[in-house]
């Protein structure tokens, strides 16, 4: 069957249109983000544990909100899914934090401050030079879930992951619990990074 070329035009432009929308789709469902500090071996990481709570975190309605709707046995349970065990007895290989930013913006400062985070030197530095950093004045969406590991100083922060999410205080129990299932999925797909030093070694011929 032969079609005009105006007709095959508009074929393919409706093709395109539903592609485009399927990916904008997955876009919004997979659009997490993360941060690392390159000089961490995160392959040597298996034993971990919450960081204990401040009277300032407890006091935070957003946190209680996340905490209450189930994130602490959904996280678990993702890192169960990686292998990493959780340490309730000694002192594990790295700390972990989270928080849910609500309807408002929280920026990186602010967040890092709220947790009292130090960021190590080879912070987004993947050529081991010291000289990595990251922005503070970085803001996250409102309706974000956020994912920190935290040096087993519990003062730095090595690894961070976000994604939006979508729950809302009106959801039922069932709906929360699986919105968070799907945001800590795509949190953690990316973890652990690949390490550097073994990437840098592979580089170099024997």
């Amino acid at each position: 069957m032969n079609f005009s070329p105006l007709f095959k035009v508009i074929i393919f432009s409706l093709s395109l249109m539903l592609v485009l929308d399927g990916c904008t789709s997955v876009s919004q469902l997979i659009g997490g983000r993360y941060r690392h500090d390159y000089a961490q071996n995160f392959e040597r990481m298996n034993k971990y544990n919450f960081s204990p709570v401040s009277a300032e975190l407890e006091a935070n309605a957003d946190y209680r909100f996340i905490r209450d709707s189930g994130a602490v046995l959904t996280i678990e349970n993702a890192m169960a899914a990686k292998k990493l065990k959780k340490e309730t007895y000694a002192a594990p290989d790295f700390w972990l934090n989270y928080y849910y930013t609500g309807q408002q913006r929280i920026s990186v400062g602010e967040l890092n401050k709220f947790f009292n985070y130090n960021l190590g030197l080879a912070w987004n530095d993947k050529y081991g030079t010291g000289r990595g950093h990251a922005s503070i004045s970085h803001h996250f969406s409102k309706n974000t879930l956020i994912i920190d590991f935290v040096g087993n100083d519990n003062k730095q922060l090595i690894w961070r992951g976000s994604a939006p999410i979508g729950i809302s205080r009106n959801d039922s129990d069932d709906e929360k619990r699986s919105d968070l299932k799907k945001a800590v999925a795509v949190i953690m797909s990316p973890f652990p990074p690949e390490n550097n030093f073994k990437s840098l070694k592979n580089a170099v011929p024997d």
